[in-house]
């Protein structure tokens, strides 16, 4: 198999594969990207454009959008950035939250 079709089967799996569970036991207190490896959300009102980049499909331009069009009141309002659709919403559902 080549490097390419690793990387684009390994992306795929990861895209299919559920949020990770909050683990038992001490996770140290981290916020941003390194909070979603303890099974914590990602504030989409909070996160810098570096943190918003490891999400699925979000990209720098995305981030930076993502930024700009803050706040959110609802997952729903992030519809409103371009390239941002239904589609990509229930992508995000798992990893993110929008805070007040």
């Amino acid at each position: 198999m080549s490097r390419a079709a690793w990387l684009t089967a390994a992306a795929l799996l990861a895209l299919a594969l559920p949020a990770p569970a909050p683990q038992p036991g001490p996770c140290p207190d981290t916020r941003g990207a390194a909070g979603l490896l303890c099974g914590r959300l990602l504030d989409l009102n909070a996160a810098s454009p570096e943190a918003l980049e490891v999400l699925p499909g979000i990209g720098p331009a995305r981030a930076r959008a993502l930024v700009a069009a803050r706040p959110f009141a609802s997952l729903a309002d992030v519809e409103r950035v371009p390239g941002i659709g239904p589609v990509m919403r229930k992508r995000l559902r798992p990893f993110v939250e929008v805070a007040p």
